[in-house]
């Protein structure tokens, strides 16, 4: 009776696998320049953006933005033990207690 119960109760925890599951083993990971090429970006005409010809603009006229090492918005304070930078006193005291490289090395 209880070995009836263990493999009952043991055939419930076994999941089938899917069809998708199934299609999703058996496909082959493709890099990023394969997928490139697959794309065929080369045919289309010139007037169409593409990955391959985006390009940088001119450098900027204008200051360098900085940004908060610790959610990214714009940072006007810097750490004074290690240079990161950080935008208020919550990013400051987050700054303090886990990423100041100070205390790493």
């Amino acid at each position: 009776m209880i070995d009836a119960y263990i493999q009952k109760k043991q055939s419930k925890s076994t999941k089938r696998k899917t069809r998708q599951a199934k299609a999703l083993e058996n496909a082959r990971k493709a890099t990023f320049l394969e997928l490139l090429h697959e794309a065929n970006l080369e045919s289309l005409p010139p007037h169409v953006p593409s990955y391959l010809r985006a390009a940088v603009g001119p450098p900027s006229s204008t200051s360098r933005r900085h940004f908060c090492t610790v959610c990214g918005c714009t940072a006007n304070y810097t750490c004074v033990r290690c240079g990161m930078r950080f935008c208020s006193c919550r990013c400051q005291n987050i700054h303090n207690d886990t990423r100041c490289l100070k205390f790493v090395a």
